[in-house]
């Protein structure tokens, strides 16, 4: 009785020690890519070959662990920076907002509250909608992706009302696609731009 009651609690325990090893692995993996990438939105230089393998690191910490939020985050930032690389080729541009499109939906999936994910995926929207519109326009394109400005508008302002990150994007994004959007929408703008003013911000 006493071996058949050490079998079970190993078999209890075990899944819970492998997570914790993969979270762990995981976890220490997109430490030094998350560094990266911090460093170059401070203003370090961007060397695309780092890039690439700071990528491909946050690939195989996912892999470890599919539920590390920050992985898709990163991922996003990288995408990102991919994007604004390529200015001379709005396809490739294209494919790089969708890639970071993709990825900050997986970080809103794990992290619905955090409203700078939401402002992003505003942002990413923007630029794709602005992307595409220097080729032949992809009309359902541009109604999704402004259906996906108008959620993130709103999440983004009710999770964040006074911060100022949050508040110049909604009002740089709000803005550009004013009239394209709904009378919902644009109360949520001026409600932004009111309170960006009164905390002095530049928009």
């Amino acid at each position: 009785m006493g071996l058949f009651r050490k079998i079970l609690v190993t078999l209890l325990v075990l899944p819970g020690f492998v997570f914790l090893v993969k979270a762990g692995v995981a976890d220490f993996l997109r430490l030094a890519p998350c560094s990266y990438i911090e460093s170059i939105q401070h203003g370090a230089r961007i060397y695309p070959t780092e890039l690439f393998a700071a990528r491909e690191q946050l690939l195989s910490a996912r892999q470890w662990d599919a539920s590390n939020p920050i992985v898709p985050e990163f991922l996003a930032q990288i995408a990102l920076i991919r994007y604004r690389l390529v200015s001379f080729s709005p396809k490739l541009q294209e494919m790089f907002l969708n890639e970071a499109i993709d990825e900050l939906q997986r970080a809103i999936e794990l992290r619905p509250n955090l409203p700078h994910l939401w402002a992003a995926r505003m942002t990413a929207a923007s630029w794709l909608i602005a992307s595409n519109a220097r080729g032949v326009v992809d009309e359902a394109l541009v109604k999704r992706e402004l259906a996906a400005i108008s959620i993130a508008l709103h999440q983004a302002y009710v999770l964040a009302p006074s911060e100022p990150m949050v508040l110049q994007q909604i009002a740089v994004v709000g803005r550009l696609h004013y009239s394209e959007l709904s009378v919902e929408d644009r109360d949520v703008i001026d409600g932004a731009v009111e309170q960006a003013g009164k905390l002095n911000l530049k928009i």
